[in-house]
């Protein structure tokens, strides 16, 4: 993510295979549930269990960062350092620093942009997780005998909670828990105040490069945020951080603020859209290529959609890309692909994800990874491989000569974790999961015809994280004007986007924006003919009239806030749709309940 090669990579963080063998990541041999952190650590029930996690973070921060099971090394495995992970390379095809980079080829081993994006994380999770409950049944072998047993239990029980970040709770902020820098916990020595290992990781080594006077955390109070095309530099021995201001310190304030918004506007319509997407392939991933050539088999056993009829709803990923920006901001590790998997906050996220993950499951049981071409390459995967659900979702090792696949991973509860809804709704009709998950993510109360903009964006025209927000009927709509404006109806985040993204990939998104229709008294109903052409001159009413070219204000906006013109954003083509949410069995992929409005093009 920047302009030159320096910006991206360390080469001196070469990772060390571990000296205890290679890391297996095993199931666990008894099944329990995934917590939401508001029950977690709020519920006295939970308490032991919390206790043991926080201790349990520190003593993998502590390890010596050359260790693969320090977290360090874990949080690695996503971006940078770009470098081996407990000796897992591509074989042939192992990535180079300076050739692979100037190809496009993503250099971390994450998959972002195809298909394995949530099964590849699935693994990744049960990575972490598997260390912590390691630590935390050595732990609570520690305590008192009048509390060991207690904790013992807390420690088999032990699962990674989760940030439900489209609860309306997330409206008034993050939880508190990620923002103290200390914490009453009770350890085998009694009640202590600790420091929080939630709220930051500071970095034992320097990740990334200096960039110029004045935009490294060493030059603070007068620390300017760097140019969005360049990764932040973090040197040793300082933290990760959220929304920096001048002093290298957190801005929560504005995280805060980014969520109010961003909550209402795009989390909860974005889920709301997501669990009426039955095809994988929709539903995991934003990567498409030019022409939608990633779509071919999405309609297969269909007959060919007309453009009325193609929607393209919200996928699980690009809900997921908002999240990083809001809760990084400028200059924050959250915000970048290379760094976030540094800020603890990122695992709670992604524990998150992979709930919503398991519950889509749950409504479209039958719906699974097809074979695609993964466009951007990883650490281990040339550019334009082939991959399907037998693909290596390398590095997590199944045993010393095999990797986890995602044929492997489909059903969780034989990983031996759970999560409440999915064991609630576990032997019943999908419908009625559906039908919960649409009442709990309903984004406001006008959830019968909904309109939406659909944007098609070239990944690789605009360098940096940044957003691309929608306005409905202001027309001199600009960077500056307030997302708390009436007329702001939502955004798309480009998360992952570089100057040197291959074959005009595209990025597809959608926004909801009824409810800014609704707040400003534009029409929403059918449009009905008998009513709304006059009889005399046979024109259509104002009323009945949505002009796509005037109505809908396209803003790209960047993180320092500065706005782009929609083409050098990338935005190639924007539509409207409306659609029936509520109808029963819509298949909204191949049918249109509403009506098209047109498009413009960029």
């Amino acid at each position: 993510m920047g302009l030159s090669h320096s910006s991206v990579y360390h080469s001196s963080h070469v990772r060390s295979v571990s000296t205890s063998g290679p890391v297996i990541v095993e199931p666990y041999s008894d099944l329990y549930p995934r917590l939401d952190i508001y029950d977690f650590y709020g519920d006295e029930i939970y308490r032991p269990q919390f206790d043991l996690l926080v201790q349990s973070y520190q003593v993998i921060y502590d390890r010596p960062y050359e260790d693969m099971r320090s977290f360090y090394q874990i949080a690695g495995i996503h971006g940078l350092p770009y470098t081996t992970y407990d000796g897992v390379t591509g074989g042939v095809h192992e990535y180079n620093n300076q050739t692979d980079w100037a190809k496009g080829r993503w250099g971390g081993y994450c998959h972002h942009g195809d298909i394995l994006f949530p099964s590849w994380h699935r693994p990744y999770l049960l990575l972490i997780e598997s260390l912590l409950v390691n630590e935390a049944k050595k732990i609570a072998s520690q305590y008192p005998d009048n509390e060991k047993e207690k904790y013992v239990e807390a420690a088999k029980q032990l699962r990674h909670p989760y940030w439900d970040w489209g609860d309306e709770k997330a409206m008034k902020g993050i939880p508190e828990i990620f923002i103290t820098s200390e914490i009453e916990i009770n350890t085998p020595k009694g009640k202590k105040k600790v420091k929080n290992p939630l709220k930051s990781f500071t970095l034992p080594v320097d990740v990334s490069y200096p960039l110029g006077k004045g935009q490294n955390p060493t030059d603070k109070p007068n620390y300017n945020v760097p140019n969005l095309t360049y990764n932040p530099f973090t040197p040793a021995g300082y933290p990760t951080i959220r929304h920096p201001n001048a002093d290298y310190e957190d801005q929560y304030n504005l995280l805060n603020s980014n969520l109010s918004v961003h909550v209402p506007t795009v989390f909860r319509p974005g889920l709301y859209q997501m669990f009426h997407i039955r095809d994988f392939l929709r539903f995991s991933h934003h990567g498409v290529k030019p022409g939608g050539a990633q779509m071919g088999n999405v309609f297969s056993g269909h007959p060919p959609p007309s453009a009325t009829g193609i929607g393209h709803f919200a996928s699980l990923e690009i809900v997921h890309d908002d999240l990083h920006l809001a809760t990084g901001g400028i200059g924050g590790h959250m915000a970048y692909i290379d760094l976030a998997g540094f800020d603890p906050l990122f695992f709670f996220h992604h524990v998150n994800v992979d709930r919503l993950f398991a519950l889509w499951q749950g409504v479209y049981p039958d719906s699974w990874i097809p074979k695609i071409t993964e466009l951007n390459g990883t650490y281990t995967d040339e550019i334009d491989k082939v991959v399907d659900e037998n693909t290596d979702l390398t590095p997590f090792r199944k045993t010393k000569t095999e990797f986890w696949k995602s044929s492997d991973v489909r059903d969780i509860e034989k990983l031996g974790y759970t999560y409440l809804e999915v064991a609630k709704f576990k032997s019943q009709d999908p419908k009625k999961l559906q039908a919960y998950l649409l009442e709990i993510y309903k984004p406001d109360p006008h959830c019968g015809r909904r309109f939406f903009v659909k944007l098609t964006i070239e990944a690789g025209k605009l360098a940096g994280p940044y957003s691309i927000r929608v306005f409905i009927d202001l027309p001199d709509a600009n960077a500056q004007t307030p997302v708390t404006s009436p007329h702001f109806s939502g955004f798309v985040a480009m998360w992952q986007s570089n100057s040197h993204t291959h074959n005009n990939t595209f990025v597809v998104g959608s926004v909801d924006i009824t409810a800014a229709m609704v707040r400003l008294n534009l029409r929403t109903e059918t449009f009905e003919a008998l009513q709304d052409v006059n009889v005399t001159t046979g024109l259509l009413s104002s009323l009945a009239i949505f002009d796509v070219n005037k109505d809908i204000n396209i803003v790209p906006v960047t993180l320092d806030g500065k706005g782009v013109s929609p083409k050098d954003a990338g935005v190639s083509k924007v539509e409207v749709f409306t659609f029936e949410h509520d109808k029963e069995n819509p298949n909204f992929l191949v049918e249109n309940s509403g009506q098209y409005y047109g498009s413009k093009k960029f």
